[in-house]
């Protein structure tokens, strides 16, 4: 079979697959916030906060208190807000303030740490074939690459053909873009860099997981209108990374 051909095919096969896992796929780092009372912080400065439902292409906010609103001389409350996929680009970060109060929760989140250490096999497993997906992807879109500079297409088609790939392949959508590097830092204590509007602030936290988009951080001390407090926060990627390992 002509290798343009089965390049054609491999890329067309992956579109239609990762297409279907776009569809159902929730980001691994949202999903532990789905059901619990936590902020949205914007570009905006405009705080959004209630409880998360995270749906794969947006995330559902139910609002825990009374919000208003007049239309047409009428007075409503509004019961959410839905801040939908097209608009995660405007996120800055995700907050969930922990109880430090609540015993049962405390004892929970130490076992949940336990845990992040020291994972069971099937966690290991499952983590190490997600790892090997992402790999394989790799490797087939630098063939497919390799294998569009040789053929006849124009420039043109051939990058839509690769970014088509990209953006439908099981990578996006498994919910992890490999860093082998951060797997070491997995459980324990990282300091993160934010950098927005050219300002770098810096955050301490255990690195509880991340996507390809998002790192999310256990146990933050969060300061906010000169108060300090416990936090499990969400950062995109694209503004932030893992800068150090602490001890």
């Amino acid at each position: 079979m002509d290798s343009f051909l089965l390049s054609i095919i491999i890329i067309s096969a992956t579109g239609v697959i990762g297409a279907f896992i776009k569809g159902k796929h929730k980001d691994r780092c949202f999903k532990y916030f789905q059901g619990l009372n936590s902020h949205i912080l914007r570009l905006d400065n405009k705080g959004i906060w209630g409880i998360f439902n995270i749906e794969s292409n947006a995330i559902e906010v139910q609002f825990t208190e009374t919000q208003p609103k007049e239309m047409n001389k009428l007075t409503f409350n509004k019961t959410n807000f839905i801040l939908y996929k097209s608009e995660f680009k405007s996120i800055t970060m995700l907050i969930h303030f922990v109880d430090t109060e609540n015993n049962v929760e405390i004892e929970k989140r130490e076992e949940e740490l336990k845990k992040l250490l020291k994972p069971n096999i099937f966690k290991r497993i499952g983590r190490k074939v997600v790892i090997f997906f992402n790999v394989v992807k790799d490797a087939l879109l630098e063939v497919a690459g390799s294998v569009m500079t040789k053929s006849k297409l124009s420039e043109g088609n051939k990058e839509k053909l690769i970014d088509t790939f990209k953006d439908n392949s099981l990578n996006n959508y498994s919910g992890e873009n490999h860093q082998p590097i951060w797997e070491n830092y997995i459980g324990k204590h990282v300091v993160l860099e934010q950098i927005i509007d050219d300002k770098k602030q810096e955050y301490i936290g255990v690195l509880k997981e991340y996507s390809a988009k998002y790192i999310l951080l256990f146990n933050v001390d969060y300061t906010a209108e000169g108060k300090t407090k416990k936090a499990d926060i969400i950062f995109p990627r694209r503004n932030a990374t893992i800068r150090h390992g602490v001890k």
